[in-house]
């Protein structure tokens, strides 16, 4: 069994993407957390320890996305989380604390590779894995 290296925490309003991406993530040996929108993800950075990367869906009810973007950079804390966007919609490149997107539906392999390149890779003692670089552990 391998070592959590990062926690994830990953925001969306959909259940069975929070099962799926969680699930998946911790075979891959990492720590997830999960809220169903900004405000939960908000009040949930303010209680754990900063996670590795966020997770985010843009079209959630009570607090979307470009809500939460806006509200986690006025935390000092919590800024400096990077964030990959999971949604259906264009990729806005210059969204503050956004690293990558990710279309959905989101394609496990491509997930794997965003986030190790960002928290690391569990089977290689955490090592980021750079982009473009083979992530299979044979």
């Amino acid at each position: 069994m391998t070592s959590k290296t990062a926690t994830i925490l990953i925001v969306d309003d959909d259940e069975a993407t929070l099962t799926s991406l969680g699930g998946f993530l911790e075979l891959e040996g990492y720590g997830v957390e999960t809220a169903v929108n900004g405000r939960e993800a908000l009040d949930k950075l303010a209680r754990i320890p900063p996670p590795a990367l966020i997770l985010l869906d843009l079209k959630m009810p009570v607090m979307d996305g470009w809500e939460f973007l806006s509200e986690r950079s006025r935390d000092r804390a919590s800024r400096a989380v990077p964030i990959v966007l999971l949604s259906g919609l264009p990729f806005i490149p210059n969204a503050p604390g956004v690293v990558d997107f990710l279309s959905k539906p989101i394609h496990p392999p491509r997930l794997l590779e965003c986030v190790r390149r960002f928290c690391g890779d569990p089977a290689r003692g955490g090592r980021k894995v750079p982009a473009g670089r083979p992530t299979s552990r044979t």
